[in-house]
């Protein structure tokens, strides 16, 4: 039996894309219903809702010809967060946030049959009535046989891309977990205790919300008391290109923190990656002082990051080119790969998400690639 959507023999299903990959582009690997396996090119820059429309990809029509594979784009939806305009970092208003995707090798999705053509509800729908009936005749036997083979077909192809996910994934990180150990074992070129001001220079001043950055009680202290903003502090001592940049942070009090780098200050553009003392964390790329206009890059949560107030937590980055590499506690997190900005100064901060906010920092260490 033939299979009809909006064309006689096509298949639609929803693509779900983080915005990351949205920006960047990607491909896909996706089996069809058949077992065949084909790769999907996302181009860079494709939109929520937008479609995506491979001919000859779906079931075969009545004239005899294959219809389309029609892949409509849904993408996640997330607010970025505010730097206040209260929070005043070395004399100007300045407004912080960042995040999408270093791929190692080509990148596998998760593809969900969500539409089900019309003949094959028409065709569940008389497999049920079937099975109640006492008389099934030969024809309605063979639809319900056909219904029960396309979704088995369907059921298989979803199975196959998640394991694909999942061992794609697992040598990814392997990967990225060798190549943090590897540059990590040398001697870093900024090796700062942060318990007290030195040749670093970092930022010491005081916010106009009741904030700011001070070296107390032999650690970097960032602090905002206006919730639903956060407040920055640099070094600005050096700007740095291809690096690793790992720093120590423990909430004081309060929601989160984190690391700023590749930062230009005064035009506040920088790339800015958090962590919640709930487990969470979120990557933003800050393009002008208009928090709305931030851009989501990553997010998610791990059981490698230590929650709850003052438990410390290691937080790394390596920025090497185009491809961005996230660590805490020395495990690998997540990757993205984003052209935005390539060298900038470094820098730390404190985030009340709902409640003001004390984050203390040490061991700040940069290791140049």
């Amino acid at each position: 039996m033939a299979l009809e959507g909006q064309q006689d023999g096509d298949i639609r299903a929803v693509l779900a894309l983080s915005r990351a990959e949205a920006l960047a582009g990607t491909k896909r690997t996706l089996t069809l219903p058949e077992g065949q396996q084909i790769v999907i090119p996302v181009p860079a820059g494709i939109r929520n809702g937008q479609e995506i429309r491979l001919e000859g990809r779906g079931q075969p029509s009545r004239n005899g010809r294959k219809g389309a594979l029609v892949l409509s784009i849904a993408l996640e939806h997330i607010e970025p967060p505010r730097q206040s305009r209260h929070c005043q970092s070395t004399g100007m208003i300045m407004l912080l946030t960042a995040l999408t995707v270093f791929v190692m090798g080509a990148s596998v999705i998760l593809l969900y049959f969500t539409v089900i053509q019309p003949n094959q509800l028409r065709a569940q729908t008389t497999a049920a009535s079937v099975t109640k009936s006492t008389a099934t005749s030969p024809s309605q036997a063979r639809d319900t046989a056909q219904a029960g083979a396309i979704a088995q077909a369907q059921m298989n192809a979803t199975a196959t891309v998640q394991t694909q996910a999942v061992a794609q994934t697992k040598a990814t990180a392997t990967v990225l977990q060798h190549i943090f150990n590897q540059e990590t074992s040398g001697n870093p070129v900024l090796n700062d205790s942060l318990n007290q001001q030195d040749n670093n220079n970092w930022e010491v001043d005081s916010k106009a919300d009741g904030g700011g950055c001070a070296f107390t009680n032999g650690a970097y202290h960032v602090s905002t008391l206006l919730t639903g903003f956060f407040s920055s502090c640099y070094d600005h001592s050096q700007i740095f290109s291809n690096f690793v940049f790992q720093v120590q942070m423990t909430v004081l009090k309060g929601d989160r923190g984190g690391i700023i780098f590749r930062a230009d200050p005064t035009n506040t553009k920088f790339y800015l990656f958090r962590v919640g003392q709930d487990g969470s964390y979120d990557l933003y790329l800050y393009v002008d002082t208009t928090g709305s206009n931030a851009q989501l890059l990553a997010q998610g949560s791990s059981s490698v990051i230590h929650t709850g107030l003052n438990h410390p937590n290691k937080i790394a980055v390596i920025a090497n080119e185009s491809n961005l590499s996230f660590y805490v506690n020395q495990q690998f997190l997540v990757s993205i790969k984003d052209t935005t900005y390539q060298s900038g100064s470094i820098g730390v901060f404190a985030d009340a998400q709902t409640n003001p906010t004390e984050v203390a920092f040490s061991n700040a260490k940069v290791w140049t690639l």
